[in-house]
């Protein structure tokens, strides 16, 4: 029997086309079901208001798509929307660096014509708007169909050699991998934080998976994914990194990073997990009562950008948990102690100089407070990690004033080195 709704849909659809466009659009329809409770921040709803600043950043981005012919003599042509911090690590290797006007880039090499601007902007109502329904219409996918060879003519013109991307869950990505894919162009996905699911229907669309470190494509592999996909390409914020770091570790200023039962989506087609989304506010109330009994008074807390941090506060003691709202350098720099679930903080914090203590309650079946099983090295296999499965083992390891080993830092994380993008665009 088949409990998921846009699974059931693929399966007793007998039109491979809709079959394809229920899929590339699995993620847009997940919000139509698990998107917009209280909980959930109003930035992340899928119909969630604009500013108008933003309205006009678009606006002027379309119009330099629409007027701009862009040349690149004597360079390689790539198409990124990836969003890289600042310099970009592509325009080191070369290439010229161009962005779709789905995500577009900057002000200049935007990748696009009015009748791709009006294309997008339909596809971005259809998404906010429409009815569930209006997706699984045949005429939709047809029209989608056709558009592909549209682009593929326009990026032909382009030459353009490579695409890349942050993740190849959402609509716009499954598109533009088929897309390349008929190209016979290769197609990257850069990951963007620390993994906290591998799983064989996740990241797996692209020809390859660009990882930060040697420990990030062992658990893809161990996930049954092929080696020659996973890259160790470094993380594009670090170019250099300290070998060994005295870690702050004291409860003058603990800093507590809750679970996020902010899920919106599904990230697979058979493994169906419900949360509770009040598991973020049971989660702090654990590890309150815990740094209560060790004579702490006060804590911050910082949630996910998914979670609404007024929906939370609500059910907090003010006169115990402070709520975090400094840049996050800002944050991990004046923090002593950092107590959190599974998140890429736990690399961010050791690199700022400040101890991670991993909590994650745990159930009999392995599952944690939102119904996940837990993954390296978020799971206790990996020693390196100070691990809580429960609230008497975090106390116990908080009494012992434990550590986590910084040297995980460069098991997760390689100095920056993309010259393997280059050998496999050629």
């Amino acid at each position: 029997m088949t409990k998921y709704l846009i699974k059931y849909l693929i399966e007793s659809s007998e039109n491979e086309l809709a079959k394809k466009y229920i899929d590339f659009f699995k993620i847009e329809l997940d919000w139509h079901i698990y998107n917009g409770d209280k909980h959930i921040s109003p930035n992340y709803y899928r119909d969630k208001d604009i500013p108008v600043k933003l309205h006009l950043i678009y606006a002027i981005q379309y119009l330099i798509a629409v007027l701009s012919r862009p040349t690149s003599a004597n360079k390689k042509n790539i198409l990124s929307a990836a969003d890289f911090p600042v310099p970009n690590p592509l325009y080191g290797l070369g290439y010229e660096v161009f962005s779709p006007v789905w995500h577009a880039i900057g002000k200049r090499n935007i990748c696009g014509d009015m009748k791709t601007v009006l294309w997008h902007l339909g596809i971005q109502n259809l998404i906010r708007n429409a009815d569930f329904n209006a997706f699984l219409d045949s005429r939709l996918h047809d029209n989608l169909e056709q558009f592909q060879s549209y682009l593929v003519a326009q990026y032909q013109k382009l030459d353009l050699r490579a695409l890349i991307l942050s993740t190849d869950q959402h609509f716009y990505s499954k598109y533009s991998i088929d897309i390349f894919t008929k190209m016979q162009r290769p197609s990257f996905v850069f990951s963007h934080g620390l993994p906290a699911i591998y799983s064989k229907e996740v990241d797996h669309r692209s020809d390859y998976l660009m990882v930060w470190g040697e420990s990030i494509k062992k658990n893809y592999i161990n996930a049954g994914f092929e080696e020659s996909k996973i890259k160790v390409v470094g993380h594009p914020k670090y170019k250099t990194l300290p070998q060994k770091r005295d870690l702050r570790s004291d409860f003058s200023d603990v800093l507590v990073i809750p679970v996020s039962s902010a899920i919106y989506h599904q990230h697979e087609y058979d493994n169906i997990v419900l949360t509770d989304k009040s598991a973020v506010v049971t989660y702090l109330y654990m590890v309150q009562s815990v740094l209560k009994k060790l004579g702490v008074k006060k804590a911050r807390y910082r949630v996910h950008p998914a979670v609404n941090k007024k929906w939370i506060h609500k059910f907090l003691s003010p006169n115990f948990y402070i709520q975090d709202t400094q840049p996050l350098d800002v944050s991990l720099n004046r923090s002593s102690l950092l107590i959190g679930a599974t998140s890429t903080l736990l690399l961010e914090s050791l690199i700022h100089g400040v101890n991670y203590i991993l909590f994650e309650p745990t159930d009999e079946q392995g599952r944690n407070l939102l119904n996940y099983k837990n993954v390296p090295p978020f799971d206790g296999t990996d020693k390196k990690v100070t691990f809580a499965e429960n609230e008497n083992c975090l106390e116990e390891i908080l009494k012992a004033n434990a550590l986590t080993d910084y040297s995980l830092v460069h098991d997760y994380i390689q100095e920056l080195d993309t010259n393997i993008i280059k050998q496999l665009i050629g």
